[in-house]
């Protein structure tokens, strides 16, 4: 019974996780950072793309490989993204996209859908 009990709640903490927010975009004056989930790396070979458009349409920035620190538990991740630049002026700014990241300890990857305004 201990068992089946650890089995579930494992595998519910793996479900919630799976294809959960883990990387959050925090919009500064100029920028757009990235805060990421402690316990997680974000690849760095794989295909992430991040589109970045204003209220209008209009495209400000595409990201397809990111830079940031080296995660110290992996150097295929990264622990920390470095902050995408936009112009102060740009008011709202529609993030589209993915991002695929790994859980160091559960020790499984997932990728994260975004499609935000901030």
């Amino acid at each position: 019974m201990k068992r089946f009990l650890a089995a579930a709640i494992l595998g519910a903490i793996t479900i919630h996780a799976f294809g959960a927010a883990v990387v959050k975009l925090v919009r500064e004056p100029g920028s757009i950072a990235f805060s990421l989930q402690k316990g997680y790396g974000v690849q760095k070979e794989a295909k992430n793309e991040l589109t970045f458009t204003t209220a209008d349409g209009k495209q400000i920035k595409k990201i397809t490989a990111f830079s940031g620190t080296t995660a110290t538990e992996d150097k295929k991740y990264f622990s920390r993204l470095t902050p995408v630049q936009v112009p102060k002026t740009a008011g709202k700014v529609r993030v589209t996209g993915r991002i695929f990241y790994c859980s160091f300890e559960q020790k499984f990857c997932s990728v994260q859908k975004i499609d935000e305004e901030i």
